[in-house]
């Protein structure tokens, strides 16, 4: 780093004297240095620069940061470091210095068969009967790719089987070709069979089973260029319910105990984050279609969607940054299964209104409008700790001393309007504007993983604290 930046400062010297005589820098060499697993051209596919190309002498610092923040988009790396080396003239060498994330994570599984915590601890009084619990391993980077197997198996509230393989580069010739496939398995005795006053209602009849689910999603991604990729999806489902549940609810499959339809879907996605497991800067754009039973199976319905959100950061105070978010959804026919209400509809994951956490709004089509502020409170990391170093340089070596822990302190606003014209019965909340804002802090940690904590107010003025696991915005 002291190299760098006294490359730095002589360059910006010799620029002053001589701007003529250097306009552009010449990339003679790219040596990788950290990589103990990843394959070095899955390095190279994320680099806009490459042995032997130029760029603009004054663009120097920009093009050094693009390049860090492209490798460390990939996830496979802790830190990620671009110096210089070997400047001679108007040719110099690139040093990539990364330190690899732990690639086999063996994760317990301890999920609520609710939406979110404050549901499972307000309206379900806590019940530790509807929690799922078990094992899942995440192997990351297996042969070397960046390509990732999971398996889960989970127990309690619902049996789950889940295993699932990808690999974003499955051409080595040209790496613009992915993979990946989904299988689920899922069986349950308790299911929320219907939404009654703008809550899921759960039916538990003991001890047969309710819900019986299989499914395997094919995808392949194709991305000629960094930042835009496409998606072709297909993908089988097979359902049962219970007589129990078909009485309850006939829609859930409309009219019938058995559910089973084939699926095609596209989707493209320009991804323009300066760090996308948390965005401060760039934007991100991305269209959907799925269609569902092909146009001749019983079970037929089609989204289509589009979302667009743009992140900014204060310049003259990076810790200040702002993120913003609008995303339209849309199906047919009006006449759909209740079971898929969740695709098209608010209260499921991001797909949500902050403040409304206890509810669902079941609709045909939903428009979404997100605002959030957030002040970077502190960044932290034991390998940037001064006592760490020297005698406790051991402790350094390992990949725990580079994971970082930020905080994120935010105030935000979403409104949301969900237009439904066939499940109206016993809900309020559908076809008006609902809205809610407040407060909270948003960790990021581990893996990029995100926790957050938050303090948010409705349109009913209904307020409480609520906790999430993924992305707002």
């Amino acid at each position: 780093m002291k190299k760098t930046i006294l490359y730095l400062l002589l360059f910006a010297f010799y620029c002053a004297h001589s701007q003529e005589a250097v306009s552009y820098l010449k990339v003679r060499h790219i040596i990788i240095t950290g990589n103990k697993k990843t394959k070095p051209f899955v390095i190279h596919r994320e680099m806009t620069i490459h042995e032997n190309d130029s760029f603009p002498a004054n663009e120097m610092d920009a093009t050094l940061l693009q390049q860090r923040l492209n490798i460390f988009n990939i996830g496979l790396f802790n830190e990620v470091n671009v110096n210089i080396k070997n400047w001679e003239n108007d040719s110099l060498d690139l040093i990539i210095q990364v330190r690899e994330r732990w690639v086999i994570i063996p994760v317990p599984i301890i999920k609520f068969a609710d939406r979110n915590v404050v549901e499972w601890w307000k309206q379900y009084n806590h019940d530790f009967k509807r929690l799922q619990y078990g094992a899942q391993v995440n192997w990351g980077n297996i042969s070397g790719r960046n390509d990732v197997l999971q398996m889960g198996i989970s127990f309690g509230f619902a049996q789950r089987l889940d295993i699932g393989y990808s690999i974003p580069q499955f051409n080595r010739r040209k790496e613009q070709v992915g993979l990946s496939i989904f299988y689920t398995m899922l069986r349950t005795k308790r299911i929320a069979f219907n939404t009654v006053d703008d809550r899921l209602a759960f039916m538990d009849l003991g001890k047969s089973w309710q819900l019986q689910k299989i499914e395997i999603t094919p995808q392949i991604s194709y991305r000629r260029q960094i930042h835009n990729t496409h998606y072709f999806t297909t993908g089988y489902g097979l359902s049962a319910i219970s007589d129990s549940a078909f009485h309850a609810n006939p829609n859930y499959f409309l009219g019938d105990k058995r559910q089973q339809y084939f699926k095609i879907g596209y989707t493209f996605v320009a991804d323009y984050r300066n760090v996308r497991s948390y965005p401060t800067a760039g934007w991100l754009a991305s269209v959907n279609f799925m269609n569902y039973g092909l146009g001749f199976m019983k079970t037929r319905m089609t989204t289509l969607g589009f979302q667009l959100s743009k992140y900014i950061q204060w310049k003259k105070h990076p810790r200040f940054s702002a993120a913003a978010m609008i995303k339209w959804q849309f199906s047919w026919p009006l006449k759909q299964p209740y079971n898929l209400q969740y695709i098209k509809s608010f209260g499921y994951e991001e797909n949500a209104v902050r403040g409304y956490e206890l509810n669902v709004i079941d609709g045909q089509h939903f428009l979404l409008f997100k605002n959030e502020y957030r002040f970077r409170v502190f960044s932290f990391q034991l390998s940037k700790i001064q006592k760490f170093k020297g005698k406790n340089a051991g402790i350094l070596n390992s990949s725990l001393a580079y994971l970082p822990l930020n905080l994120y302190l935010t105030a935000y606003f979403d409104a949301g309007y969900a237009w439904d014209r066939y499940f109206t019965e016993n809900n309020q909340y559908k076809n008006k504007w609902q809205f809610g804002y407040g407060m909270g802090l948003n960790f990021v940690t581990f893996n990029s993983r995100l926790f957050r904590i938050e303090y948010s107010v409705n349109r009913y003025l209904k307020k409480g604290v609520y906790l999430h696991f993924e992305q707002p915005i």
